[in-house]
């Protein structure tokens, strides 16, 4: 596999799979990848929302979620579950 401009090799791939794999691999690099990013404004906001958790997500957290606070004392007794 020869390196892309980008650094990352070709995929090979059969028909026109590999350009859709091409351009998600791609707009992944613009995410995580180093330097300015390459993805627009509005597919930054996309991508934030679709990663919002759900009101069931939410809920469960709120309920089975474990907070640790080192060295830190409540100023009254909690209550015990």
């Amino acid at each position: 596999m020869r390196p892309t401009r980008g650094g990352y090799p070709k995929r090979p791939g059969p028909g026109a799979g590999a350009s859709d794999d091409r351009e998600t691999e791609r707009g992944l690099r613009g995410l995580v990848g180093s330097g300015s990013s390459q993805v627009s404004v509005g597919a930054a906001l996309r991508a934030r929302d679709a990663s919002r958790p759900s009101d069931e997500q939410v809920a469960e957290a709120e309920r089975d979620l474990v907070i640790v606070r080192r060295n830190w004392l409540p100023r009254e007794e909690l209550p015990r579950r």
